[in-house]
This record gives C-alpha cells, sequence and structure tokens, in this order.
C-alpha cells in the first residue's frame, strides 16, 4: 500500500531534524527545522532561513517577534491555512547564514545564504515538492528566487533587483514561481513597506486562479 503525503512528509521532516550535513552549523548549536502546513497544499512559501520556528519560542529576539507578528498577519488577512492549503518552508533548514551590515540601530542583522548550505539542504526542499505538488510557490525574497529559478527552472541569470521580478510569474511542468520580497526587508531596514507586503499576499488568489 503506498503510503500517504502526510506520511512521506513526516519521513522527510525525521530526516531534516536529525541532519547534520553542515558541521559549523551543529557544532554552532544550531538545529534544522523542517516545514510546517498542508500536506498537499495549493501554496508553498519558501523562505530562506527558518520563519515558522519561532511562533512558539518565547526567548526570540525583537526582529524575530516582528516576523512572527508578520506571519500571523498574513494568515488572518488572506485566511490563508496551515492546515488546509498552505505550506512554509525554508531553503536553508537552520537559522544561519552570513551577516549583511545594515543602517540603523536595529540589533537584528539581515543574513545571506552561504553556498555550502544550500548544497546540502536543496534536496530537502526538492523532496517537499515532490510530495507536496503545490500548484504555485511563493519565494521570499532575491536570493531564494534566484537559487529556485536556477534549480528548478534553469535560468542561470542572477537578479540583482527584486523589483525585477517581483510579483513576476515563471512557470515550469509542475509549478509557477512568484517572487515575493524578502520579509527581512520589511523587518530590519525597512525598503518594503509592511502593508506593500501583505497586500501581495492578498493577491495571492489571483495567481490561484491562474494555476
Amino acid at each position: 500500500m503506498p503510503i500517504s503525503a502526510r506520511e512521506s512528509l513526516n519521513k522527510l521532516d525525521r530526516e531534516v531534524i536529525s541532519c547534520k550535513k553542515c558541521l559549523d552549523l551543529v557544532e554552532a548549536g544550531k538545529h534544522p527545522v523542517p516545514g510546517k502546513g498542508a500536506s498537499k497544499a495549493n501554496i508553498m512559501i519558501v523562505s530562506t532561513f527558518p520563519l515558522i520556528n519561532k511562533l512558539e519560542d518565547k526567548n526570540v529576539s525583537s526582529g524575530s517577534y516582528n516576523q512572527n507578528e508578520l506571519l500571523i498577519k498574513i494568515f488572518e488577512r488572506t485566511g490563508l491555512s496551515l492546515i488546509k492549503d498552505t505550506y512554509i518552508t525554508s531553503l536553508i533548514k537552520c537559522a544561519q547564514g552570513k551577516p549583511v551590515e545594515e543602517k540603523g540601530d536595529s540589533p537584528a542583522k539581515k543574513t545571506k545564504p552561504l553556498k555550502k548550505h544550500v548544497y546540502n539542504c536543496i534536496s530537502y526542499l526538492t523532496g517537499e515538492i515532490s510530495i507536496i505538488t503545490p500548484h504555485i510557490i511563493v519565494s521570499l525574497g532575491l536570493d531564494v528566487s534566484n537559487i529556485i529559478l536556477e534549480k528548478y527552472f534553469s535560468i542561470e541569470k542572477k537578479y540583482r533587483d527584486i523589483e525585477k521580478i517581483h510579483m513576476k510569474v515563471f512557470e515550469n511542468p509542475s509549478f509557477k514561481l512568484v517572487p515575493f520580497f524578502d520579509p527581512q526587508d520589511v523587518i530590519i531596514n525597512g525598503t518594503v513597506n509592511k502593508e506593500k507586503f501583505l497586500k501581495d499576499f492578498e493577491s495571492l488568489s489571483k495567481f490561484l486562479k491562474m494555476a
């Protein structure tokens, strides 16, 4: 008897949780975080680093707290559901990256993915896509959008400005990709207006009709 999508995801989750491929992250005490949501979701949201794992963490930084608040607002305003139609995951399963200096006094620092972490983690995202078979993948930010475009669309060009691909629809035989802004740009450096970010998610129903 074939196993269900939920059983396949549970198996993949166990592999993620026990992953020790990135020794630098293991030594730093970082723990892999599997995705979360509906096992046959229409929409998959992919961030660079884990978003959902902090929701139950009482010791989060102010930056992480605002990130969680943003996620909650998204679900409240769009009616998206992690039980029914949405799955949230990350390209790199551990919350670790190369710090990028940002202007301002925020204690939070924007991070960028390291190639070795992408290389070690990409198979987990491939597994999630294969099991869930989403109609639309929303990539949050330029880094994860470029990596998904190269890996799953064979587009080697590296975009340098998220505005060039923001809300643009890329299509392959399996799913459509729609790049959105990175929540880090809303929370950390304020280059993206919070209301604008939320309105992008409100438009997802339009993309679902195209799927």
